[in-house]
């Protein structure tokens, strides 16, 4: 098999414009660019391909986010999130395995959109957030996301609804990302999914992506608390509509 794949021109073009605008996406609220990236990539290149390289190029990007996701994290609640997000991963395996995705899918996507108009209206989660609340959710995260890959906007939406500030919500969802993708790796590894012609996406995808998530770290930078809660808000609907209806 090639290391680069063969493809034409146009599909070449889709994939750079739509890798740009994801790396906005992850630059500016650190979630929404795999959600972006996954169906074009699999359109051209086929999802055996698509899903361990998309989850590739996210690691290797997250350097750059990295030193200000550090920087603003909250361990007592992140390090719980991550940590029984990963551990739940598998289980999210044995369900896509065992039950319908697409079905969990479509509810999934309906609780998203859900909860994602009502805090657009003014609503806020007023119960108690401690290490046990976030690991719960981190576990929700992580069942999901090994069962119909979409398990970061339950974890985005629950830490939007408290009372966390933007960065701390950023710096939360970016190191959680890291680890349950850096989990996905290993899987993908023993499942024999690691082959030649993801360096050759890799190649593709990573210049436009990076570019604009230094874009989108600039434009997070001059955003206020209200703003970004909106914006994000907006890329959680978004994601709830598309997983939805695609």
């Amino acid at each position: 098999m090639d290391l680069i794949p063969q493809i034409t021109l146009s599909d070449g073009a889709l994939v750079g414009i739509v890798s740009f605008i994801a790396g906005i996406m992850r630059g500016y609220a650190g979630f929404g660019s795999a959600l972006t990236i996954v169906p074009v990539v699999a359109y051209v290149f086929g999802p055996q391909l698509a899903v361990p390289a998309v989850v590739a190029i996210h690691l290797a990007s997250s350097i750059q986010l990295i030193p200000s996701a550090l920087r603003d994290v909250e361990w007592g609640r992140t390090a719980p999130l991550s940590i029984a997000g990963c551990f739940a991963v598998p289980a999210g395996a044995w369900v896509l395995v065992t039950q319908d995705p697409e079905l969990l899918r479509k509810a999934i996507s309906v609780l998203i959109i859900f909860f994602a108009i009502m805090m657009m209206r003014g609503w806020r989660y007023q119960g108690t957030v401690n290490g046990w609340v976030m690991a719960i959710v981190g576990v929700v995260g992580g069942v999901i996301t090994g069962a119909a890959t979409i398990g970061g906007p339950p974890v985005v939406t629950f830490l939007m609804a408290g009372p966390f500030r933007a960065a701390q919500n950023r710096a939360s969802i970016i190191l959680y990302f890291i680890c349950i993708q850096s989990v996905a790796c290993v899987m993908y590894g023993i499942a024999g999914l690691w082959v030649s012609p993801i360096i050759g996406i890799c190649l593709l995808t990573m210049p436009p992506l990076m570019l604009g998530m230094w874009l989108g770290q600039h434009l997070f930078s001059r955003a206020t608390e209200e703003g970004f809660r909106r914006v994000a808000l907006l890329f959680l609907l978004a994601i709830g509509l598309a997983t939805l209806f695609l």
